[in-house]
């Protein structure tokens, strides 16, 4: 290989030194333009808005993770070795199904919690012309991002633009668990939760931040809330570009926070219970109407090939065979949270066990008295089968009859 003459190596010297000046001018730009970067990609087709059932499209808040590690970096002032970002991004994976074992350590820490009841004021109602309470300030979110042991706000890493974007969509879905809540229990039950969520940026992070709590075990999953420190970690998802994947980060933020708000307002509960709340609020990040629950190929898809729900046995009193199969008692317990949910009230047996376990919050409940709560008449099995079909195996008609009933509703002309 020939040498370079002296000239040759001047230009080279020149063209690098103009290479790191446009490096450290992008490097500024970007530490000081939060406010404009990223953007969400959004539709808007007015046709995809008014879908009965969105697609699973996959939202992007558009921000390259090389980028965010690099200005982490930088705020540190130290060097640290960026561990490639995990990209194996799969549909949700639950942690490991588990049966309530309360310690009596838990249970203290359970009733040693400072509770806060929701803040309220008294207006005038003129239908009804007497006071009513307006309640407000349910819950007080807290989302940082985590690197190397230290926290960072979501604005200063990603910009003000996903911050704002990731605080508007999950703030009105949680607004609307404290609603349902209000309607199954009387807001005068319920008390203001607390919602601290840590995000890890890549799965070393994420890892290490499990392991310091003693839950390095679910950091296979990307969400994990820890009771007995009222604690949620979420490993932010990202395509092999370097983005955020808005609508599965949405999802398990929204997951995670449920689990938060349950805790405060029910302490230990059974996890058939706590699962299937979770996943019923988080529904509503998917579908327009989630009232329609799933199709077949969706249940299919999350149950694990399940054919229909298992029985409230099974649901009950999980055997080490589903630690296995762990997508069935999820998806069961969805479906059965969702069934009761369209009861009307007197016939919705399950807010008996919501408000047993709202009044009895730290200590769990009886299996066998659920079982018979639930299901006194032993007719619970084929009640669960019929609604499926109508609402699962049916699903086309269903979709039909909304439109129609869409239809009628709409002014005339």
């Amino acid at each position: 290989m020939s040498r370079l003459k002296p000239e040759q190596k001047i230009i080279i010297a020149i063209l690098a030194f103009v290479a790191a000046i446009f490096i450290v001018v992008q490097l500024f730009l970007f530490e000081n333009s939060g406010a404009d970067v990223p953007t969400v990609v959004e539709s808007n087709n007015t046709a995809a808005e008014l879908s009965f059932v969105e697609d699973d499209v996959i939202d992007v808040i558009e921000q390259a993770s090389e980028q965010v590690e690099t200005k982490l970096d930088d705020a540190q002032s130290e060097s640290f070795y960026v561990v490639q970002q995990d990209i194996s991004y799969t549909e949700h994976a639950p942690h490991p199904w588990e049966l309530v074992e309360v310690t009596p350590a838990q249970e203290q820490l359970c009733r040693d919690m400072a509770l806060e009841p929701l803040s309220y004021k008294e207006v005038y109602d003129e239908e009804l012309q007497a006071n009513k309470r307006v309640y407000s300030d349910y819950y007080e979110l807290n989302i940082a991002v985590l690197h190397n042991g230290k926290e960072y706000s979501v604005g200063s890493v990603y910009g003000k633009k996903t911050e704002k974007w990731i605080l508007s969509n999950i703030n009105r879905h949680l607004e609307r668990v404290y609603e349902s809540y209000f309607n199954w229990l009387g807001a005068e039950n319920l008390f203001k939760t607390p919602i601290n969520i840590k995000l890890a940026i890549n799965q070393t992070q994420y890892f290490n931040a499990l392991k310091e709590h003693g839950a390095e075990e679910s950091a296979v999953v990307r969400g994990v809330y820890l009771p007995w420190i009222h604690q949620a970690f979420v490993k932010i998802p990202f395509n092999d570009k370097g983005q955020i994947l808005g609508q599965p980060f949405m999802r398990t933020l929204v997951h995670e926070a449920v689990h938060a708000i349950n805790f405060i307002q029910f302490g230990y509960m059974h996890r058939w219970l706590q699962e299937g709340l979770a996943q019923y609020f988080t529904h509503y990040v998917d579908h327009a109407v989630p009232e329609l629950f799933l199709d077949y190929d969706e249940w299919e898809k999350r149950s694990g090939s399940l054919g229909s729900p298992l029985t409230l046995q099974e649901l009950i009193y999980p055997s080490d065979h589903w630690l296995e199969d762990r997508q069935a008692l999820y998806a069961t317990s969805f479906a059965f949270v969702q069934y009761f949910s369209e009861l009307p009230e007197p016939k919705n047996l399950l807010l008996t066990i919501l408000k047993t376990e709202n009044t009895q919050r730290c200590s769990s409940l009886n299996k066998q008295w659920v079982e018979s709560t639930l299901d006194p008449e032993n007719l619970l099995y084929s009640n669960i089968q019929s609604w499926f079909d109508h609402t699962v195996i049916y699903f086309s008609e269903r979709v039909e009859e909304y439109k129609l009933e869409q239809k009628k509703a709409l002014p005339k002309q």
